[in-house]
């Protein structure tokens, strides 16, 4: 088998220890000429959250509005964690910038929104954080094992930084 990897998901979360994963992508890409694909998956509000929402804001632009903003301000987290990890790591020439096919923040169940966003990009591997240390039944979060158990392509799970 000689399959060449040329698309990668990276899935980045908004917490501190996203540089870890971004890093990962970053030196697999390098490694493979891959395009890498980041993205933030947010969950979708809970029904009765949604629900209360419905009932305490009858005005559905406001409403509608109020959920954009929600994604809105995740697409800004994830620019500014893409500057600073730019910054720490010197992206001053847009090397590393220039290997980044897409960014995109998706609401949705995480592990579907995953799988799903890497089959239609055509990738060839997902990256993601384990959300824990050391390799026991737990080792990988909900997130994780249900990107493993959906996952028709290899997926990489970054461990946090030492």
């Amino acid at each position: 088998m000689n399959k060449k990897i040329d698309s990668i998901l990276c899935c980045v979360g908004l917490r501190d220890d996203s540089h870890v994963v971004l890093e990962q992508a970053f030196r697999l890409s390098s490694a493979t000429g891959a395009r890498l694909h980041i993205l933030h998956a947010v969950k979708s509000l809970d029904d009765d959250v949604m629900n209360t929402l419905r009932v305490n804001i009858r005005d559905k632009a406001i409403l509608g509005e109020l959920i954009r903003k929600r994604l809105d301000d995740a697409r800004q987290q994830l620019e500014a964690k893409l500057e600073s990890f730019w910054d720490a790591y010197g992206d001053a020439d847009g090397a590393i910038g220039s290997r980044v096919g897409s960014m995109e923040v998706v609401e949705g169940y995480p592990a579907r929104i995953i799988v799903n966003q890497a089959s239609r990009l055509g990738c060839d591997m997902i990256l993601m954080a384990s959300n824990k240390r050391g390799f026991t039944p737990s080792y990988a979060g909900k997130v994780t094992r249900g990107v493993l158990k959906r996952s028709h392509v290899p997926v990489v799970v970054v461990p946090p930084a030492s």
